[in-house]
Order: structure tokens, then sequence, then C-alpha cells
């Protein structure tokens, strides 16, 4: 019996002489495990517990505080999405954070969140520190260490790596993409630091793989062909919202008067507008629109990198082609939407972007830009209901929604009705036309009050709304009825390519448009995965608001 309180005592002694590394490695486990809802798994576990190396070395090792700043840099940053947002950083997030301009992130980074941001940076470096301190005193030679985080790095996770490739039947796509396919496996058994830098390796070879097929020569899919004969319109006015939940436009039957002019469109008769239950084909901007502008579909991506975009077929078929953005111009040429961008005849971008700019700023410009009795197409991407809701609208859209339920849900209401004013503002540019063809939707949703994105769950991030209006053309009401799922009557708009091309004189055949509706039936993931949208559930997080 007292040889067993020897133990205690020793333990208990061993617990306080290391309680800070301790306290890290529980804090960098709950980081690794979060995400995958605490499931078990001995690979997760040796992850971890590789990062007792790396506190030995740094603690053994002079001039490491910049080290340690970063290590604790990259553990607050994985922090963040593992205890607020239930993820690991995938390709598509990292990607999106890269192709994020400096007034994004300062609008995103206000308030709670930066001072949570800092708070938690803060309190990492205190935590690396203490336990580094702690680790000093170990009698251990530095080889010890090193040798054992070289076996975990360049024997152990390669291996489990390896077998998840043969169990998935993926050796054949490592051979032929080895970063994308490594980097996935790496971020499913070692998303801390490690597979960090396997997904900022992936997105580079990403990008390199964009402008390497930028500069190849683009085809059409097989049997699409223009024929010149058609009437196509004078105008094409493309407007892109940005995270618009369908179910909060009054257009849809919401109960607060979001979309007055929408609205009044709606009763007007012979209609002008008509409106379907969208699906976005991504949660993310740089994927829904690659996929909405191009051949690419949530099923198979690489037609964006071998086909012509859609801005290939405006101007082939004799339009003045224009990107008018007001989400800033970083990026342009190392992302999925500069590459759009510079492939028109004109790209521009509102001064300052995002953050100081209004959606009422792109008016002015379209005014400019439109010519009348001239094909042109137009591109117009808004900012919408983007977080923060709170900086997307004016006086006039808090005077016409009132205060009710959560500020959150006030907020991104006046930020939709601010939407609708501006969808009015280019309607009436569109008034000029004899012939034209106005077709919105926004990129994605959005779970009100946690974002779009990592999750695979949260139809509200899917749900968005569809929206097409004619001057002149009503036969783009029968060009969306072919694009229609029979079923549910739902449509993904990744179908907008087909759509569009239709109406600038594009023959279809069968095949593509069958294509098209049967890739409908998917949404594409954070992690590159793809599944029904009939599988997606809500997220219980999703706030519920009474009326």
């Amino acid at each position: 019996m007292s040889k067993f309180k020897g133990y205690i005592k020793q333990f208990g002694r061993f617990i306080y002489q290391y309680k800070f590394t301790l306290l890290t490695l529980i804090y960098i486990g709950l980081i690794a495990f979060l995400p995958i809802k605490m499931a078990p798994s001995i690979p997760m576990a040796l992850h971890v517990l590789s990062f007792l190396f790396l506190l030995i070395i740094l603690a053994k090792t002079r001039y490491t505080f910049i080290f340690t700043f970063i290590l604790a840099f990259v553990l607050t940053f994985n922090a963040y999405f593992a205890f607020v947002l239930g993820s690991d950083v995938s390709l598509d997030i990292m990607a999106s954070i890269f192709e994020t301009h400096m007034a994004e992130a300062v609008s995103m980074l206000k308030g709670s969140t930066l001072a949570g941001s800092i708070a938690g940076l803060a309190f990492t470096i205190l935590l690396l520190y203490l336990s580094e301190r702690e680790l000093k005193k170990v009698k251990l030679s530095l080889k010890w260490p090193v040798f054992g985080l070289l076996v975990y790095l360049l024997l152990f996770l390669p291996f489990v790596c390896y077998k998840r490739i043969v169990y998935e039947y993926e050796e054949n796509l490592f051979i032929e993409f080895p970063i994308r396919v490594g980097q996935d496996k790496v971020n499913m058994y070692a998303p801390i630091l490690y597979g960090n830098t396997a997904t900022i390796m992936a997105y580079q070879e990403e990008m390199s793989q964009l402008r390497k097929f930028s500069e190849s020569e683009k085809m059409l899919p097989e049997g699409i062909v223009h024929d010149d004969t058609i009437q196509t319109p004078e105008k094409i006015y493309l407007v892109i919202g940005e995270s618009a939940y369908r179910k909060h436009l009054s257009l849809y039957g919401y109960p607060v008067q979001t979309t007055p002019f929408l609205d009044s469109l709606a009763k007007v008769v012979p209609p002008r507008m008509s409106f379907y239950d969208g699906i976005a084909s991504a949660p993310f901007t740089r994927n829904a629109l690659r996929m909405a502008l191009s051949f690419a579909s949530p099923t198979d991506m690489q037609p964006f990198y071998e086909e012509k975009t859609l801005v290939n077929l405006a101007h082939d078929a004799g339009y003045e082609t224009f990107w008018l953005s007001n989400q800033g111009a970083s990026g342009i040429q190392d992302s999925y939407l500069g590459y759009l961008a510079a492939g028109t005849d004109k790209a521009v971008f509102t001064q300052g972007g995002y953050l100081a700019n209004d959606d009422f700023d792109l008016i002015p410009i379209l005014t400019k830009e439109h010519k009348p009795r001239q094909k042109q197409f137009f591109v117009i991407h808004l900012v919408g209901s983007h977080n923060n809701y709170s900086d997307r609208y004016d006086k006039a859209d808090a005077e016409a929604i009132p205060s009710l339920g959560s500020s959150l849900q006030t907020d991104y209401d006046r930020s939709i009705h601010h939407t609708d004013r501006v969808l009015h503002k280019i309607y009436n540019v569109m008034q000029q036309d004899s012939t034209a063809v106005f077709l919105h939707f926004s990129d994605h949703g959005e779970i009100l009050g946690k974002g779009h994105g990592p999750w695979k769950n949260g139809i509200a991030q899917y749900d968005i709304p569809f929206i097409t209006i004619n001057k002149n053309e009503s036969k783009i009401d029968t060009v969306m009825g072919k694009y229609l799922e029979p079923g549910t009557r739902l449509i993904n708009n990744s179908s907008t390519i087909y759509i569009l091309a239709e109406m600038m004189g594009y023959i279809i055949p069968q095949k593509h448009i069958d294509k098209s509706i049967s890739d409908g039936r998917y949404v594409r993931h954070a992690d590159q995965t793809y599944s029904p949208y009939s599988g997606i559930k809500e997220e219980p997080e999703y706030i519920k608001f009474k009326y």
C-alpha cells in the first residue's frame, strides 16, 4: 500500500512539474480532435504527441522566440476554426484567406472577433512560454526529440497517409496529383501545422495549374455550337449577390418586407420577372462562381481549366464584356475570380473595395460603360450581405426595416433590403435597352451568426435566390424551364453558363442539358468532396427567429 502511495506522489509531482506542458498538449489535442467530434484516433493522438518533441526542441534551442510566436499564431489560427467553427482548415478555407484582400479581412475582424483573436494569441504565447520554461530542465539530449520528430514526419505520417490512399483506391490519382492528394491525407491525420503547410503547398500548386491552363487554348464542349442566326438580347446583366439566404427575401414568403422592388415586379402583368428556388453549387465564392461561369460542376471541376468560360462565350458571340466588382481587385492574377475577370474586355473594381464602398458605387460605373444599341455583357459582383451585416446597409434600409428579434437578424434583413435597392437601380439602367436579360443569383447562402463554407451541413448556406427579369425577351423563361430539376423544381447556379449560352445564341444538345440537371443535384464541399443536396441537413446552431 505504501508503495502504491509512493507512485501516486511521484505521479502528482510529475503532473505539477510539467503542468503547463500538459495543458499545452490538452489544448492542442482539443484543436485536433474537436473537428472530428472527439472520435478516437491513434494517428491524431500521435500527431498531438509530436508537438511535445517540437516543444522540447524549442525549449533547448537559443533564440527561438520568433519560432514560438509562429507556432502560437498557427495554433491560435487552428483553434478559431476548431472551437468556433468546429472544422479544420481545408484547402478552400486557406485559399479564401489568401484571396481575401486587406479591407475584407479588416471588416471580418471587427469588434469581439478581433479582441478574441488577440486574447487567444496572447494566451497561446503565454502557454507555450511556460511550457518551454518547464521543458528546459528536462535531462534529455536535443538529438532525441529531433530524432522523434523526424521519425514521425518522415516515417509514420507518410505511412498512414499512403495506407489511406490505398484504402481509397487513389494510387493513380496520387501519381497524377501528388501534392493535392497528399495534402488531403496529411490534413486528415495531422491538420495542425503540418496540414497547414501541406495546404499552402497545394494552394500554390493549384494556382500554378491555373496559370498553366490560362495560356492554353480552350474548346467548347462537344456538340455546343453558336448559331448567329438566332435572335439574341442586346444586353445581358449577370448580377451576382453575396451570402443571400433566399428564405430572408420577402419575394420568397419571408414575413418582413426585405425586397419591396422585387415584390412589385412579381405583381406586374404580363410578368417581367420569374423567380426560382436556387441551390448554390458550393458554399464558397471561389468555387461557386467558377462553376457558375464555366462548364465545371460539383462533380467535375476539370472543365474550368480546359473549356471556355461564360466570358469567352459572350466574347465569341459578339458581346463587349465587362466585370464590375465591389469585392476588391486583390489577387487578380492568382485567383479563380481574377482569372475570370481578366478575360473580359474591361474589368473595373471600386476604389477602396469591399469595406470602403457601397454596392451603389457600381451604378455610376455601369452607367458610364453602358452603350445604347450595342451588344454588351455585364458581370456585376456585389458585396451583398457578406459579414459584417451591419456594414451592408444605410439609413434608408434602417428606416424601412425596424428592429425586431435580434440585432443580428435585423442587420441581415437590412442588408437584403439594401441589395434589393441596388437591383432596382440596375433595372432602371436596363430600361434603356431595346431587349435585355437580367439574371440574378447569390453565390451562396448564409447561416446567420455562423457564416458559410466549412460545414457540410447547414441548408441555409446552399439555399439562394435565382431571379430572371426580361425586357422584351420572354425566351429566358422557356430556357430556364429546361434546367429545373423535374421532381423538386430546384435549379443549381452551376447551370448558369448553359442558360446564358442559350440566350447568346448557342445550341445546347440535350445530353448537356441532362448532365447539367444531373450534376445540379449535388453540391461541392470545402474538402473538395461532393454530395447530394437532398442529403444536406439543417445546422442545429442556425438561429431560429420568432415573428
